[in-house]
């Protein structure tokens, strides 16, 4: 589930669980999809899209053809549910 266009609350509740999960929220796109999955080994992942950034200068990388920012999938242990206002798919409770 991605947010559109969320109220500065709704931002700061997502910052604080991305947070909480370990995950750099200044790396995530507002528009990201997030998913938690419970991996075959028994796992708790959260699935999400994340900026691609250059390795030396720590910029968010475009693609020079369509002007946008490079995305890649990224998963970080689940150590706390979301917010259920957030919809995310496999969230327990």
């Amino acid at each position: 589930m991605a947010i559109i266009h969320p109220t500065e609350e709704e931002r700061q509740a997502l910052c604080e669980w991305l947070t909480a999960n370990g995950i750099d929220y200044n790396n995530v796109p507002l528009d990201s999809m997030f998913a938690v999955i419970d991996e075959p080994d028994g796992q708790r992942l959260i699935h999400y899209n994340e900026f691609v950034r250059d390795e030396q200068t720590r910029n968010i990388l475009a693609d020079p053809r369509e002007r946008l920012a490079v995305r890649r999938m990224a998963s970080a242990p689940c150590k706390v549910e979301p917010p259920a206002w957030l919809g995310v798919p496999g969230t327990r409770g």
